[in-house]
């Protein structure tokens, strides 16, 4: 029987541990950086698959991984797949940044795939 619970608690405690390596924040740099922030307005109107960074606020969720980012120049269409969120949590007043390739398709309005999102300070 002693055996038993100790091996239940073990478990427990095991699954703990990797849960909360799974939900912890991972660090990086936060100095300066050379960071290009493109205005929506010119990265609606960039070549198929050009890199841009962006920053502004999504204004809303529109279906499908896909929601509207506006800056004071534009509003355009992102696509942010769940994977890519990384757990960063958002509402329409945040100020975001993001980056990702510009997503041109025959017929179908301009996209931003985004790669990454973070909130910006």
């Amino acid at each position: 029987m002693n055996k038993s619970i100790f091996t239940i608690a073990l478990l427990a405690l095991s699954t703990s541990a990797c849960a909360a390596t799974d939900t912890a924040k991972r660090g990086g740099f936060t100095g300066p950086s050379d960071m290009v922030i493109t205005p929506v307005a010119e990265a609606i109107v960039a070549d198929d698959d050009t890199f841009v960074t962006m920053k502004g606020y999504i204004s809303k969720a529109i279906g499908n991984e896909k929601y509207l980012f506006k800056d004071k120049t534009g509003t355009a269409v992102i696509e942010i797949d769940d994977k890519d969120w990384r757990g960063v949590e958002v509402s329409e007043n945040d100020l975001v940044i993001i980056s990702g390739e510009v997503d041109t398709s025959f017929n179908e309005p301009v996209e931003i795939d985004v790669d990454s999102i973070q909130l910006a300070k």
